[in-house]
């Protein structure tokens, strides 16, 4: 209780300086944290992993990308009229698809690897508006997110080929082994405008994970009527995406 008495009083002080440091805009009115405002919002990701350089690496990996939707909820608390705390909860598809070269058996292997990975993201934003008129504004946003794989699937394809016989290689399931919490940071640019009697906003948001992943590349053989484990060593990847996003604020 006393760590997060200190927080809320430096949180306090913060609040209390940028407000008596800041002038409002002409004929916009000073806030303060009872003018919170809430709102949803929903748009289109472009994800992707991106591979970490490790010494004496065993992979050459590339990466694609994978398409995906988010929606989520936010709460706005102004501080000032341009400065504010933004805290959001976001249903994100991420993922990619990979061409990992590999050894396998002293074999060189390629193998075609999608990952689908689904989370809730619970970011933390601080958002200053750049630029102010009537009825809307141009701002900015940055913070941390911390985010919960809540789905997740596992392909991969390829062959084995010591040129006298080829074996293909397979894998379909989860991703129960990879890190169940992901780490961000985030930044990104938006705007306030009024349409169709709402309060609208636009977004665009990178965001990059600061932890590495363990993502599997292990693979099955068919041998008889049964399947051969491949055990290979995970690759390390890092969570990687853009977001477009359109909502309504209240």
């Amino acid at each position: 209780m006393r760590g997060f008495g200190g927080s809320a009083a430096v949180l306090l002080a913060i609040s209390c300086l940028a407000r008596a440091g800041s002038d409002p805009v002409p004929g916009t009115p000073d806030v303060g944290w009872a003018d919170f405002s809430f709102g949803f919002k929903v748009g289109g990701i472009l994800a992707q992993h991106v591979g970490t350089e490790e010494r004496d690496s065993e992979y050459d990996v590339s990466s694609g990308w994978r398409t995906g939707f988010s929606a989520g909820a936010f709460l706005l608390w102004p501080v000032t009229s341009r400065f504010g705390l933004q805290q959001e909860v976001v249903f994100a598809q991420r993922g990619s698809s990979q061409e990992i070269q590999v050894e396998i058996l002293e074999i060189p292997t390629t193998l075609f690897v999608t990952y689908r990975t689904d989370y809730v993201d619970i970011p933390v934003l601080l958002r200053y508006a750049l630029l102010q008129w009537e009825g809307g504004d141009l701002y900015t946003l940055a913070g941390t997110a911390m985010s919960l794989r809540v789905g997740d699937r596992y392909t991969l394809e390829g062959i084995l080929d010591d040129g006298e016989q080829s074996v293909p290689l397979t894998a379909d399931a989860d991703m129960s082994e990879v890190d169940l919490f992901d780490f961000s940071l985030l930044y990104g640019t938006g705007t306030d405008f009024r349409a169709a009697g709402f309060d609208m906003l636009l977004e665009y948001r990178f965001q990059m994970g600061w932890n590495t992943l363990s993502m599997p590349t292990y693979a099955y053989v068919p041998f008889g009527d049964s399947l051969i484990l491949v055990e290979n060593e995970p690759v390390p990847l890092k969570n990687q995406s853009h977001s477009i996003m359109i909502g309504v604020r209240f």
